[in-house]
């Protein structure tokens, strides 16, 4: 298998081959032989030759987006066919409003931004607390925030729209 991934605004290359009871993952180049065992839907352990061992926790949000969380950093994750790259730049000048949803179940902390503002891609929107953990919520991309739905407090439930960015 391999995709792209736009990870934090980053664009990186990734192949993974299935070798029985482990994973070969390659990143831009580099290629790691791990071993990732299910735990629990949503929760893995990623085991190192070397010994180190680490646990995941995804959580899918749409079909090619995902959350993770990974030695004590959540990061959002986009999976594209390696056919999309040369459609990307044209993609990503589409015009439509964005929904910023949440994640996971959890009560919003703050809200970084009001109806009206403009905003940049990977700017902070909101902070929503879950799992005892902050999650600051970040925009995918340059616009202008046209609704917030939530405010300080409140609790929400996953996949809940939170902020529509135009």
């Amino acid at each position: 298998m391999r995709w792209w991934v736009l990870r934090d605004g980053r664009q990186v290359e990734v192949t993974a081959r299935r070798f029985e009871n482990a994973w070969e993952i390659t990143l831009d180049g580099s290629p790691q032989r791990v071993e990732l065992l299910s735990i629990h839907p949503g929760l893995s352990a990623l085991c190192f030759p070397d010994g180190r061992n680490y646990g995941v926790a995804s959580q899918r949000l749409a079909r090619d987006r995902w959350r993770v969380s990974l030695a004590q950093r959540t990061f959002e994750v986009h999976l594209h066919d390696p056919l999309e790259r040369v459609v990307a730049p044209a993609a990503a000048a589409h015009a439509g409003p964005h929904e910023v949803r949440a994640p996971i179940p959890g009560r919003v902390v703050s809200v970084a931004v009001a109806e009206g503002d403009e905003v940049q891609a990977g700017q902070a929107l909101l902070v929503l607390e879950a799992m005892k953990m902050e999650n600051q919520l970040c925009a995918e991309g340059a616009g202008k925030v046209e609704r917030v739905l939530v405010a300080p407090g409140a609790t929400v439930e996953g996949g809940q729209v939170l902020v529509v960015v135009q």
